[in-house]
Order: C-alpha cells, then sequence, then structure tokens
C-alpha cells in the first residue's frame, strides 16, 4: 500500500515537528546550561520539547498506509455494497 497525498502531508508534518522538537532542545539545554532548572522558562522549553515529539509520534502513525485493503464502511462482508429498494425506505 502507498501513502495518499493527505498522509504525505501529515508526515511532512510529523517531520516538520521533529524540526521544532530539535529547536526547542536546543534551548532547553542553552538555558538549563545559563540558568538553572527552576527557571520557568528552561522547564517551559523542557515541556514543549516533549509536547513536539509527542505531536511527532503522533503525527507519523497517523501518516502509515494501512496494513490491509480497507473495505467500505456501508459495504457487505464479501466488499458488495447493500441494494436499497424504494419499498424498504419507510420513514
Amino acid at each position: 500500500m502507498i501513502r495518499t497525498a493527505t498522509q504525505k502531508i501529515v508526515f511532512g508534518c510529523a517531520i516538520a515537528m521533529l524540526v521544532g522538537a530539535l529547536a526547542s532542545l536546543v534551548g532547553f539545554v542553552g538555558l538549563l546550561l545559563e540558568r538553572n532548572i527552576r527557571d520557568v522558562l528552561t522547564v517551559s522549553f523542557m515541556a514543549m520539547t516533549i509536547f513536539l515529539v509527542c505531536c511527532a509520534i503522533v503525527l507519523f502513525f497517523m501518516s502509515k498506509p494501512p496494513r490491509y485493503e480497507l473495505r467500505p464502511w456501508d459495504g457487505e462482508p464479501d466488499g458488495n455494497k447493500p441494494v436499497v429498494r424504494p419499498d424498504s425506505c419507510k420513514f
């Protein structure tokens, strides 16, 4: 199975999240060396790094193609669509 266009866009967003996480990790290490871990900005950069990495993981798994062929939701188990007759549509 191949990725659809939407899955490719989501995969690109996952890569962008990792780039942002790398930038925030550099900022976190710089603030950790310059200031203490007790500083508000240092902890904020740490939280931002963790958040961006978690978003990248979720987006990566959302961008994966399905492992098997998906059937339509309204179809029968054999793949055929159900036949709807006008007389069976009663309100």
